[in-house]
C-alpha cells in the first residue's frame, strides 16, 4: 500500500505505478479533491473510492460525475469499506481479464462475473444441446429467447425471400456466437440458423444476457468486445468479396471454411459445405462454381473427395484471393 500526503503527490505516484485502487479524501493540502479526481480517473480503469466528510447530495453527484466509483463519507463503518474495496477489486479483476472464445473461458466469464452482487441472480442452467445435421437452431421471424455459442460445429445463417431461395448470411465455426444481434435490438429473429453437420451449441439465456449488457458498462464492453470478433470477420469477408471476381471469391470461401486444428500442412481438414451452399457464400451459380473448383483441381491447389473438398496448396490459394 502506498500513501500520498497530498494531490500532487498522488498523481506522480500513481502515473509511475498505475495501482489496482485509489482511496481518495477530498480534503487535501494542496488541491480539491475534485480537481485531482478527473486527472486519476485519466488512468484507465483503476476503481477509485472518494472517502470524505463531505456529506451534501450535489457533491456526491458532482464525485460521481467526476468519475468516482464509490462515495462514502464519514464517519463510516470499516468493515463497509474493506466490502467495497472487494467488490472494486473483483470487478477491475473481471474487466482486465482477456477472455477468448472457447467455452472454458466463456464459463470462467460467467462464475467471474456472478461474485458480483449485482450478478447474483444470473442463471447457472447455460444448458447445451447436440443439433443433428440440417436441424434449425433459431429460424428467421421467431421471437428469439437466447445468444448461441457453438462449442463444436458447423452452423449456416441464412435469410429466406418469398420465393424460398436463400442467402446465405454467414458459416460459423467452433468458438462463434450466433443470434444476438436480434436479442440486443428486441425483435424477432432477422435470419435463420441450421446446423451443417452434428453440432454441441450452448444457450446463454435472454435474461443472463441482458443483465451483463444493461447491469455494468464495463463488463457490458468486455462481453461486446467477444461477440465483436464475430461480425469483424463477417463485416471483412463481405467486402472482400464485394470487389473481387469469382476466382477470388471461392478462394477466400475456401480459406475461410477450411477450419483445422493442426498447421496446413499436416491432415488438412474436409470441407464438406454442400455445392448448392458454397454458391451462395461465393454469389455465383453452382455452375460458375464447379467450373473454377475443376480449374483449381486441375492447378493442384484442391482435391475433391467424395465427402467434401481438401485444401493441399493453402499457400497458393491464398495469393489467388489477394
Amino acid at each position: 500500500m502506498d500513501v500520498a500526503a497530498d494531490g500532487a503527490s498522488a498523481v506522480r505516484r500513481a502515473r509511475a505505478a498505475i495501482p489496482d485502487l485509489i482511496v481518495l479524501d477530498l480534503t487535501l493540502p494542496d488541491y480539491d479533491g475534485f480537481e485531482v479526481l478527473p486527472i486519476l480517473r485519466s488512468l484507465g480503469q483503476v476503481p477509485i473510492i472518494v472517502l470524505t466528510a463531505r456529506t451534501q447530495r450535489d457533491e456526491k453527484v458532482k464525485g460521481l460525475t467526476l468519475g468516482a466509483d464509490d462515495y462514502i463519507t464519514k464517519p463510516f463503518d470499516g468493515l463497509e469499506l474493506l466490502n467495497v474495496i472487494e467488490l472494486r477489486l473483483k470487478k477491475n479483476d473481471l474487466i482486465k481479464t482477456t477472455f477468448k472464445n472457447n467455452i472454458t473461458d466463456i464459463n470462467d466469464f460467467f462464475i467471474k462475473t456472478k461474485q458480483l452482487p449485482e450478478f447474483q441472480k444470473l442463471s447457472d442452467h447455460r444448458r447445451s444441446k447436440v443439433y443433428k445435421k440440417k436441424e434449425f437452431v433459431f429460424v428467421e421471424g421467431e421471437q428469439p429467447n437466447y445468444v448461441y455459442f457453438i462449442a463444436k460445429g458447423e452452423v449456416k445463417t441464412f435469410k429466406s425471400n418469398n420465393d424460398g431461395k436463400e442467402l446465405i448470411t454467414g458459416l460459423h465455426h467452433d468458438g462463434e456466437f450466433i443470434g444476438f444481434v436480434s436479442l440486443l435490438e428486441n425483435k424477432p429473429n432477422n435470419e435463420s440458423a441450421i446446423a451443417l453437420k452434428e453440432s454441441q451449441i450452448y444457450m446463454i439465456p435472454q435474461q443472463d444476457f441482458l443483465a451483463l449488457i444493461y447491469t455494468n458498462k464495463a463488463i457490458a464492453r468486455k462481453f461486446i468486445s467477444m461477440l465483436s470478433s464475430n461480425l469483424y470477420e463477417a463485416e471483412n469477408m463481405l467486402l472482400d468479396l464485394a470487389y473481387q471476381s469469382v476466382r477470388q471469391r471461392v478462394a477466400t470461401v475456401l480459406i475461410k471454411l477450411d477450419v483445422q486444428d493442426e498447421p496446413a500442412a499436416k491432415n488438412p481438414s474436409i470441407i464438406s459445405v454442400a455445392r448448392k451452399d458454397l454458391s451462395g457464400m461465393v454469389g455465383t451459380a453452382t455452375e460458375s462454381l464447379n467450373r473454377t473448383l475443376a480449374d483449381f483441381k486441375d492447378e493442384g491447389l484442391i482435391e475433391i473427395h467424395d465427402k467434401g473438398i481438401k485444401i493441399v496448396q493453402r499457400a497458393k490459394l491464398e495469393r489467388v484471393k489477394n
